[in-house]
């Protein structure tokens, strides 16, 4: 299992985890002008032809907090469908089973 993450034509990847209890602790930094934006998270199962995907989230880069610190995290539920509002995300559908802890925060400038 991987994640992926997107925002702003930008995409980084994990890497593959196997286990029923993936975890990656893994530290991503993006830089962002445009907060109408979110942030794509994708967790897909490796195949040996193809991959499939467990599910994803779409967070609203104006819900993310601002933090130097780190934080205990949020459980969010992974769904099954993108939503699209004039060519561009604006959300997903379709709860699925699995869910994902993810700490996101805007670091300041020191």
């Amino acid at each position: 299992t991987y994640v992926t993450l997107k925002v702003q034509n930008v995409k980084s990847t994990t890497i593959a985890v196997r286990g029923n209890l993936p975890s990656w602790e893994q530290d991503f930094m993006f830089e962002i002008n445009r907060l109408d934006l979110g942030l794509m998270v994708e967790v897909w199962n490796k195949g040996l032809i193809w991959d499939t995907m467990v599910g994803t989230v779409w967070i609203p880069l104006r819900t993310i907090r601002q933090s130097n610190e780190e934080g205990p995290g949020e459980w969010l539920t992974l769904d099954s469908q993108v939503i699209m509002t004039d060519n561009e995300i604006s959300g997903t559908k379709d709860p699925t089973f699995h869910r994902i802890l993810l700490d996101t925060r805007f670091e300041l400038p020191l």
